[in-house]
C-alpha cells in the first residue's frame, strides 16, 4: 500500500481534523457520562445500602480479643455513643462475616482495600474466596480471623480519630471513599473502553455497508461474556445502536480473512498477509499537560508499533486535536514535535479525530476507506475530508 499522503493533500487534511473549539462542549458531555457512570456503579455496588445493613445489627455481646480492635478505637467510640454490643456495625468480626458474608464488601470498604489487594495476600485468600465466591458456608476459621484483625487495625486508625461524635457518618464517608477511587478507575477503564467501541461501531458499519463484515466479537456489559455477532444477524436479532452502547470490542472479522482486533496495541489491522497496521486509541479530552504527558506516550507507542513492524501503518486515534498537537511548539530548550513532525520522522502515517469520524460523513468514508485498504480490499480514491 503506498503512502496515502502520496494521493492526499496533508496539510488541508490535518486541518480538518483540529476541533479545539468543540473542547467545552466535549468535557460538559464526559462530565456527564462520569456522573451517570458513578450513579449507576454506586447503585450497583450497593454501598448505602450495606451501609444501612450494618447499622441495623442487632445488638451483640462478642469476644474481641485478638481481632485487631485497638483500646484507643473502643474508647473513642465509647465517648460517641456506640455500646460494646454494637461494634460489629463498625468492626469485623468473624461470627458475624460467617452469618452474613456480604457485608465482606463494607467492612471492606471501611478499611480501605481493594479486593484485589485481598486476593494477592496469602493469609487472607482463602477467607476472601470462602466469603466472596466459595459454594460452601464459609466458617470461623484461622483465615477469616486473619482477614478480621486486618480489616479491624485498619478500621481503628480513622475510629480513634473521631473527635465530632459521628461514628456513623464517619463510617459512610471512609466507606464512600473507599468505593470513589474503585469507581474513578473503573470509569477511566470505561472511558478508554468506549473509544474503543466508538472506533468498533464505525469500522462495523463501514464494512456491513460494503459487504466486507463477515462477524464481531462484543461484550454487551461488563458482567458479560464475549459474543461472537455474524453480519447475517446485524440489523435483525443485533440492532447496529446495540454495538455503540456496548462495553468493549474484541476483534472485527471480514469476508477475506482480514481482521482488526482491539488488545494491546490498542488497534491492529490485518490482512489475510499479515499485520497491515497497528493503532494508539486515546480518550482523553482534556488538553491540559499535552508535552509533558500526550506527547511523550504517543511518540513511544509509535517507537513501539514501528519496532514491531516497520512495514505495517501507524494510527493514532483520539476525540480532540488542537493546533498546538498538529503543528508543534518550540520551548526554551528544545523542540516539542507535533502530529506533523511525527509525520515527517516517519512514525506516524495517519491521525484520525474520533469526534470527527462519529459525526462527519466525509471524515467517516475516508476512515472507512483507509481500514478497508489496510484490510487487503481494493480502494480506488481516499478522498480527505474537507475543513
Amino acid at each position: 500500500m503506498e503512502p496515502v499522503w502520496s494521493r492526499s493533500d496533508l496539510g488541508r487534511y490535518l486541518e480538518s481534523i483540529v476541533n479545539e473549539d468543540d473542547i467545552e462542549e466535549q468535557l460538559i458531555q464526559e462530565s456527564r457520562w462520569k456522573i451517570s457512570y458513578r450513579e449507576s456503579q454506586l447503585e450497583r455496588r450497593g454501598l448505602l445500602r450495606m451501609h444501612r445493613e450494618a447499622m441495623s445489627l442487632e445488638e451483640k455481646k462478642l469476644d474481641w480479643a485478638d481481632l485487631g480492635l485497638t483500646d484507643q478505637a473502643k474508647e473513642t467510640l465509647d465517648k460517641s455513643g456506640v455500646e460494646e454490643t454494637e461494634l460489629h456495625r463498625f468492626f469485623a468480626h468473624p461470627g458475624v462475616l460467617v452469618e452474613s458474608p456480604g457485608l465482606f464488601h463494607y467492612y471492606r470498604t471501611l478499611a480501605g482495600v481493594s479486593e484485589n489487594r485481598l486476593r494477592d495476600m496469602k493469609t487472607v485468600r482463602p477467607a476472601v474466596r470462602n466469603l466472596t465466591g466459595s459454594t460452601k458456608s464459609p466458617e470461623v476459621d484461622d483465615p477469616t480471623r486473619r482477614l478480621c484483625r486486618y480489616f479491624n487495625s485498619l478500621i481503628s486508625t480513622w475510629a480513634s480519630g473521631i473527635t465530632d461524635g459521628e461514628p456513623k457518618q464517619r463510617a459512610l464517608t471512609s466507606a464512600l471513599l473507599t468505593e470513589g477511587a474503585a469507581i474513578e478507575g473503573s470509569s477511566r477503564n470505561a472511558g478508554g473502553k468506549k473509544a474503543v467501541v466508538n472506533v468498533a461501531s464505525v469500522i462495523v458499519a463501514d464494512l456491513h455497508e460494503h459487504d466486507r463484515l463477515d462477524a464481531f466479537v462484543v461484550k454487551q456489559t461488563s458482567s458479560d461474556d464475549f459474543d461472537r455477532v455474524s453480519a447475517a444477524e446485524l440489523g435483525e436479532s443485533y440492532p447496529l445502536s446495540d454495538l455503540s452502547g456496548a462495553y468493549d470490542v474484541d476483534a472485527i472479522y471480514a469476508k477475506n480473512g482480514g481482521k482488526v482486533s482491539f488488545s494491546e496495541p490498542d488497534m491492529i489491522v490485518e490482512s489475510p498477509s499479515g499485520v497491515t497496521g497497528y493503532g494508539e486509541i486515546k480518550d482523553r479530552k482534556d488538553i491540559s499537560n499535552q508535552w509533558e504527558g500526550w506527547l511523550p506516550l504517543i511518540r513511544s507507542k509509535l517507537v513501539d508499533f514501528k519496532s514491531r513492524n516497520s512495514s505495517a501503518k501507524r494510527m493514532v486515534l483520539q476525540p480532540v486535536f488542537t493546533e498546538r498537537m498538529i503543528d508543534g511548539e518550540r520551548g526554551s530548550d528544545a523542540e516539542d514535535v507535533g502530529v506533523r513532525g511525527f509525520i515527517d520522522e516517519d512514525l506516524l502515517d495517519v491521525p484520525f479525530n474520533i469526534s470527527k469520524i462519529l459525526a462527519d460523513e466525509d471524515s467517516r468514508e475516508f476512515f472507512g476507506d483507509y481500514i478497508r485498504s489496510l484490510l487487503g480490499y481494493s480502494v480506488e480514491v481516499l478522498t480527505v475530508p474537507s475543513t
